[in-house]
């Protein structure tokens, strides 16, 4: 179907793996999965012609970020380098067919911390800029060049809030000012920043139709129940369209996914009306109501949707173990099943950027033991590029595989797991590492945590159970007020599903956990004291009836924040002596393993609270742990120096909890 010069080019990313097979493949050391990947990412004009992507080396300690751009209409991809020195890029965009967007990262300084007066969130510690340059590399221009006082109190001035494709010299975006998140429309020749729209007291963001904002959304600044309000073309003033909980915006009840190109008409991924899985639906910002199906599987729920550069749409998007599409554009089919069969059915083939004809598209490939690679695809010609890996000495050979498990539970249901084979032979330890959430899903993927603890020599599993995303209503429905017993049942059956095969030392079994993984390690040490050597818990939950009344802003008991949780946890008036059962902090007394607690104290979602609790309810109960809390860690997309200090200090708790 296309021209086999990728397999050549893919091939010089494996180079080392041919001669590490004479002494056999090594695992691939700590340093080597935290090692900053040489490619940051690409992107694809909007006519297909140019692709840059963005690359850095590293030599003496110092940062050499480079742009190459790439000619599609070159038979021979001709490339051009473009320096850019030492800047952190952590993406490309194009914002026209001529100009490149970069946004750039840098770390606060503590003088800046206690000093400068910044808006918004600082949880992640670093300044984010929008820098505008020529594909040529000429030309640059920093993104609202002449507002200083934005740049003096924005940590983020990065953030695209639409692309504009109808206005190709303009993007919008958004910037704090005096507490209130404000739209604006920016020249991306030179910068320069036109005040558009003043956001409400709770406003977060909009969403638009032909460059104008016709949705918004305002939420509290400490989450739960916030609106979507709409201004349908032809009106002024924004009215409530739909009351939603925040939660709702990372799990299919219902997330707006784009335009679709008939005034007034959104797509939204929703599980509305008696849908048993998550679906695309038309949706009417006039009415909040709900129209026809645009896409659905009978047994996945939609994940996303594929746009062109347009801003058309192209695809519906559903993760089946690995990702997959129904196309809207139907010419995409073929190619992408062939290109799908190329990498064996094994990879995640993710289409990141397709041109506004449908000819040419840019993937990003990724897999168990592919860490991310860029691949170049053009319909007409069917020739498909491997533009490079993104971290090319974590070689095929060198890491795990990864197994699909189809685990039978105890009251007659199936669950889907994942197992992480180390290279080492024989009966291996077992990590258990339950995904956060719980309303998310692991998949067939390249997951950093599972690939470290496989480098040990330990199998690592990774359940989906009963209260993951992914597989309907039903599905997730069935953790509800159910966490300390059929969940963590699910948990338990797949762990029994791996001792009886042989493969895994049942002397030497530890779990691990963040967010929910990290409630889910701590109950897991409760209910089965002589099963796991060791548990270890990254901003767990510990105490359900604090957890919820913690929810109750001004101790109000009809909170919407509230009674969303105590929908999902358990109500404290009738499901008190539940609550209380499944909270491992009011349980320590049964724990015989050890337990490792880490807590980021700038964490936002699980409060350090939670950690302190178990903390102290282990030690009344004279119970083997250690209790860490890291300042400037937040719950997730942590710095460098805090996920390296996460994983070392993980390991080696669990090797001596295995000695």
């Amino acid at each position: 179907m296309f021209t086999r010069r990728a397999a050549i080019a893919a091939s010089a990313g494996l180079a080392l793996a041919g001669s590490a097979r004479a002494a056999g493949p090594v695992a691939p050391s700590l340093d080597e999965f935290l090692k900053k990947p040489a490619l940051r990412g690409a992107a694809l004009s909007p006519d297909g012609k140019r692709i840059a992507v963005v690359g850095e080396t590293w030599e003496g300690g110092k940062r050499n970020a480079y742009i190459e751009v790439i000619q599609t209409d070159d038979p021979n991809l001709a490339r051009s380098h473009v320096p850019v020195g030492d800047h952190d890029v952590e993406a490309v965009s194009w914002a026209n067919d001529e100009r490149l967007l970069l946004r750039t990262a840098r770390k606060i300084s503590d003088f800046e911390r206690k000093h400068a007066n910044w808006s918004g969130d600082i949880e992640r510690g670093r300044i984010r800029r929008l820098l505008s340059i020529t594909a040529e590399g000429r030309d640059p221009k920093v993104m609202f060049a002449d507002e200083l006082p934005l740049h003096l109190t924005n940590t983020n001035l990065a953030t695209i809030a639409d692309m504009l494709p109808e206005d190709p010299q303009h993007v919008l975006m958004l910037a704090m000012l005096a507490a209130r998140v404000n739209l604006y429309r920016v020249n991306v020749n030179t910068g320069a920043a036109e005040l558009v729209e003043r956001g409400g007291p709770q406003t977060n963001g909009w969403e638009f139709q032909n460059g104008r904002a016709v949705l918004r959304w305002d939420f509290l600044s400490t989450g739960g129940y916030g609106s979507i309000l709409s201004r349908p073309e032809g009106e002024t003033d924004w009215k409530v369209v739909r009351k939603i909980h925040q939660s709702e915006l990372f799990k299919p009840d219902f997330s707006i996914l784009g335009d679709f190109g008939e005034p007034g008409v959104f797509l939204v991924a929703t599980r509305g009306g008696d849908d048993a899985m998550a679906t695309i639906r038309k949706w009417d910002v006039r009415t909040g109501a709900l129209g026809d199906i645009v896409a659905q599987r009978p047994n996945l729920d939609v994940d996303d949707a594929l746009f062109d550069q347009d801003g058309k749409f192209a695809a519906a998007q559903f993760i089946d173990d690995r990702v997959v599409y129904d196309f809207a554009v139907k010419k995409l089919a073929p190619h992408y099943r062939g290109i799908d069969g190329f990498f064996s059915r094994e990879c995640n083939v993710s289409i990141s950027n397709l041109s506004r004809n449908h000819n040419r598209c840019l993937m990003h490939v990724s897999g168990p033991r592919l860490p991310g690679a860029y691949y170049y695809y053009d319909l007409e010609t069917r020739h498909l590029e491997n533009l490079g890996l993104m971290r090319p000495w974590l070689t095929e050979d060198r890491l795990a595989k990864v197994e699909l498990l189809d685990v039978r539970l105890r009251d007659g249901g199936a669950m889907r797991a994942y197992l992480t084979v180390p290279l080492a032979s024989g009966p291996r330890p077992l990590v258990v590492l339950p995904h956060e959430g719980p309303e998310k899903r692991d998949s067939l993927s390249y997951h950093l945590f599972a690939q470290v603890f496989a480098a040990q020599g330990w199998l690592v599993l990774q359940p989906n159970f009963r209260g993951s995303s992914g597989y309907g209503r039903e599905f997730a429905d069935a953790g509800r007020r159910r966490w300390g017993d059929r969940m963590q049942e699910d948990v338990e059956d797949a762990v029994a599903y791996v001792l009886a095969s042989g493969r895994a030392d049942p002397a030497r079994v530890a779990i691990w956990g963040r967010g929910y993984g990290g409630y889910a390690a701590l109950m897991g040490a409760v209910r089965n004291p002589n099963l796991y050597r060791c548990a270890v818990s990254v901003a767990g939950l510990s105490d359900l009836p604090r957890a919820l009344y913690d929810t109750r802003r001004g101790g109000r008991a009809d909170d919407p924040y509230y009674l969303h949780w105590a929908r999902t946890l358990g109500d404290p008036k009738t499901d008190a002596a539940m609550l209380e059962r499944a909270s491992p902090a009011r349980r320590a007394s049964e724990i015989k393993s050890p337990v490792l607690i880490i807590q980021g104290l700038d964490d936002n979602f699980v409060g350090p609270i939670q950690s302190q609790l178990m903390a102290n309810a282990l030690k009344a109960a004279r119970r083997p742990h250690d209790h860490i809390e890291l300042r400037g860690m937040g719950h997730s997309d942590w710095e460098d120096e805090d996920e390296r200090f996460v994983l070392k200090t993980s390991i080696d708790f669990i090797a001596k909890g295995f000695a």
